[in-house]
């Protein structure tokens, strides 16, 4: 846990990745740890959770100046939620387009959700190293903050080939979920195709989205 997350090669995930910084002694690490402040997970910049759709695109408009029609609206063929979609150019620096995803609730039609795609296929010329420098530059920054044990990764390497860059819940139990998604290149490709995906979720493990009863069918 007290490993800062990095990926250090997109070609390689198998290899187990550095910290960025030096290893300070247990002691000391322990120390900083328990000065780190509580983080805050309420939504992505001015988009609070609980905001109803009108709310959010007010939102949406004080934090990139995108009006109505710049604005998309996204609805799920199963889960009948719908969402606000937007594109934004170098959230980071270096970044490329990002794809920002508000997700309202099916019964409270409000914010529940927040997805930020970065990289392909969002930006599919952005190179794959600038998308790994994004998710390294985010898992730093969020490490800074502390988090519920229960819950809380920092860069695992799962089944699929992704690496969970960093995982951890507030006091409120809210969750900031970061993910790098990196699919093996073709022989013919020189770079890999890589996602990287940051979600922010009010309630983990209670989505708001349409399901069936018991009895239904």
């Amino acid at each position: 846990q007290d490993e800062k997350p990095v990926v250090t090669n997109t070609k390689t995930q198998k290899s187990s990745a550095r910290p960025s910084e030096p290893v300070t002694e247990p002691a000391q690490k322990k120390e900083v740890k328990t000065k780190k402040p509580w983080a805050k997970i309420d939504g992505f910049r001015s988009a609070k959770f609980g905001m109803i759709m009108q709310e959010v695109r007010k939102a949406i408009y004080h934090d990139f100046k995108l009006q109505d029609k710049k604005i998309g609206i996204v609805n799920h063929p199963t889960q009948q939620t719908k969402s606000l979609a937007i594109t934004v150019n170098n959230l980071l620096p270096n970044s490329g387009d990002s794809r920002i995803v508000y997700v309202f609730g099916y019964r409270s039609k409000k914010l529940t959700h927040v997805n930020i795609l970065t990289g392909f296929p969002v930006d599919k010329k952005i190179s794959a190293q600038n998308v790994v420098n994004s998710g390294n530059f985010l898992g730093n920054h969020l490490f800074k903050k502390r988090y519920q044990k229960d819950g809380f990764v920092a860069h695992a390497k799962l089944n699929d080939g992704s690496v969970l860059i960093f995982r951890g819940k507030d006091q409120k139990g809210r969750m900031v979920l970061l993910r790098l998604s990196n699919p093996q290149p073709n022989k013919n490709n020189k770079d890999t195709k890589v996602t990287l995906n940051l979600s922010y979720i009010e309630k983990p493990g209670q989505p708001d989205t349409f399901v069936l009863k018991e009895g239904d069918f």
